[in-house]
């Protein structure tokens, strides 16, 4: 049982389970995180430099093997944001555990078929001239992206369980962080992949496929069988 800061009276029940997934899942983030810290937050804040367009991506130069471990680690945090929302926390027994297991494994797939496509469609792009980037540093950029994302919902998570914060809180900063990703990388998209005024219609067919459509089949499992929404 935990005991809320800003509140000594109510007691916030919590499941050790989870507690432990969630400790573990957060300070590996930070061990692997911490060290770029500087990178990671000026390569999230270009993708808002409206004024001043750069035509180029920027990530934190992780090793293959540290951008497998955190793209898990992002899985595994966006699981615990949504056990958090969903799930009956003072539950004694494994049963969170299982869900997170389950849903997370769910985005590792997701967004590993996402990854997939991007690097297929792009090298063919790439091998075309249609793009200057190249598909492995598209990717890059977007596993920063998604795992800056995925820590910052699991740090809210972390607040609204030792804050006593309403989860409603939790349901509008998970979409509002979804909004300003997807904001980002859309232009991204067009001040670095398609640079080139005449491919508009390469962008508008490239927008549809990486970023509206798999929103709308996420807000489908999410509100249809997940029952989330």
């Amino acid at each position: 049982m935990l005991i809320p800061i800003i509140d000594l009276v109510n007691y916030y029940g919590l499941n050790d389970w989870f507690l432990l997934a969630m400790i573990v899942t957060l300070v590996l983030m930070l061990i692997i995180m911490g060290p770029y810290r500087a990178e990671y937050a000026d390569s999230f804040m270009s993708m808002f430099r409206f004024r001043s367009p750069d035509g180029e991506v920027s990530f934190p130069l992780l090793s293959t093997i540290e951008n497998i471990i955190i793209y898990l680690l992002s899985c595994i945090s966006i699981g615990l944001a949504v056990g958090v929302y969903s799930q009956d926390l003072m539950e004694e027994g494994t049963s969170s555990i299982y869900f997170l297991l389950w849903y997370s494994s769910m985005i590792v797939g997701f967004f590993l078929l996402k990854l997939v496509c991007y690097t297929v469609v792009n090298k063919i792009l790439y091998k075309r001239q249609i793009i200057s980037l190249k598909p492995a540093r598209w990717n890059c950029f977007f596993v920063m992206t998604f795992s800056v994302c995925a820590f910052l919902m699991l740090m809210f998570s972390i607040l609204v369980i030792f804050l006593n914060i309403h989860l409603f809180a939790l349901f509008v900063f998970a979409y509002l962080m979804r909004i300003l990703t997807i904001t980002g990388r859309i232009f991204k998209m067009k001040t670095a992949l398609f640079k080139n005024s005449r491919s508009n219609l390469g962008f508008i067919l490239y927008l549809c496929a990486f970023e509206i459509a798999p929103v709308i089949f996420e807000f489908i499992i999410s509100s249809t069988i997940l029952g989330l929404i």
